[in-house]
C-alpha cells in the first residue's frame, strides 16, 4: 500500500502525541511532598547555636562585670560562691540558656539524624547536625569571651587610703 505521497513505503498515522497535563485525558504529575522535617532540624539548630550562645555570653559578660571584685581575687583552687550573690538573677539566665540550648540542640540533632536517615530533607538534615554539634563549642568560646570582656570592662572602684 503506497501512496503519491509516501512513494517509498506504507503510510502510517501520525506518531502518538501524549495530552497536555492536567486534562481529563491524563493524570496531574505526582506533586513533590515537602521536606520539613530537615529545615525543623536546621531551623532548631541555628536556634540553639546562636541565640543560646549570645544569651549565655552576654550573661557570662554581666556576671563578670559584676561580681567581678570577687572573682579576681579566687585561685585556681578555692571559688567562694557567695561572691556570685550580688548578679545570681543574672546567673540564673545563663543556666537557663544553657540548658534550654542544650534540650533544643538534642532535638535538632535527632531530628537531622532522623531526617537524613529518612530521606526527608537530606541537606538540610545534615547541616543541622553539623550545626548542631558546633553548639557546644559556640556557647563555651562566647562565654569564655564574657567573661574575660566582663573582668577587663570591671568598672575600675576607689582604692581606700
Amino acid at each position: 500500500m503506497t501512496s503519491p505521497s509516501a512513494p517509498s513505503g506504507p503510510v502510517f498515522a501520525a506518531p502518538h502525541v501524549a495530552p497536555p497535563v492536567g486534562t481529563m485525558l491524563a493524570s496531574p504529575q505526582p506533586r513533590r511532598r515537602g521536606r520539613p522535617l530537615g529545615t525543623w532540624a536546621l531551623l532548631l539548630s541555628i536556634v540553639a547555636t546562636v541565640l543560646a550562645s549570645a544569651v549565655g555570653g552576654f550573661s557570662a559578660f554581666r556576671t563578670a562585670r559584676g561580681a567581678g571584685p570577687g572573682l579576681e581575687a579566687v585561685t585556681s583552687r578555692t571559688l567562694d560562691w557567695r561572691v556570685l550573690s550580688p548578679v545570681r538573677d543574672i546567673v540564673l539566665v545563663g543556666e537557663i540558656a544553657f540548658w534550654a540550648g542544650t534540650v533544643i540542640g538534642v532535638a535538632a540533632l535527632v531530628l537531622g539524624i532522623v531526617a537524613t536517615a529518612l530521606g526527608s530533607g537530606r541537606g538540610s538534615g545534615i547541616a543541622a547536625i553539623v550545626v548542631s554539634a558546633f553548639g557546644p563549642l559556640v556557647f563555651g568560646g562566647l562565654v569564655a569571651a564574657g567573661l574575660v570582656a566582663g573582668l577587663a570592662t570591671m568598672p575600675v572602684g576607689i582604692a581606700p587610703i
